[in-house]
């Protein structure tokens, strides 16, 4: 008699709402979550940062955040890094900081020797 055997537990992909994000799984991510929900377990997240709800997941998207990170939530994601192994993705839009009025987004990627800059990779206007 073959016993079925339990099937692995999905990787699973978090993406931030909380901060009021550009992109997420709803809005200009739809071809991406459509891709990814195949082979990973997607979830949103709508609270406060913590290591806790962090460690849910496998990596932690944040697609464009348009409100600030409290000096509280960057501790849990630098800890998340840092001591669990954990993976972030951070994207910006067009204009970096300046043009998002998020000037602390930097203040945790320069530990990492990352910045972003207000300029572009690819344009989305052209003059």
């Amino acid at each position: 008699m073959v016993v079925p055997t339990a099937m692995p537990a999905l990787p699973t992909v978090s993406f931030d709402v909380a901060h009021h994000e550009i992109f997420n799984l709803s809005t200009g991510l739809k071809v991406l979550r459509r891709k990814l929900s195949a082979n990973f377990k997607l979830t949103m997240n709508k609270d406060p940062i913590t290591l806790e709800r962090l460690r849910e997941a496998d990596i932690a998207v944040f697609g464009g955040p348009r409100d600030r990170f409290t000096n509280a939530e960057f501790d849990a994601i630098k800890q998340y890094i840092n001591e669990e192994d954990g993976s972030v993705l951070l994207m910006m839009g067009e204009g970096g900081e300046p043009q998002f009025d998020k000037k602390n987004v930097n203040y945790l990627l320069e530990e990492y020797g990352i910045s972003v800059n207000s300029d572009s990779v690819v344009r989305t206007v052209y003059y």
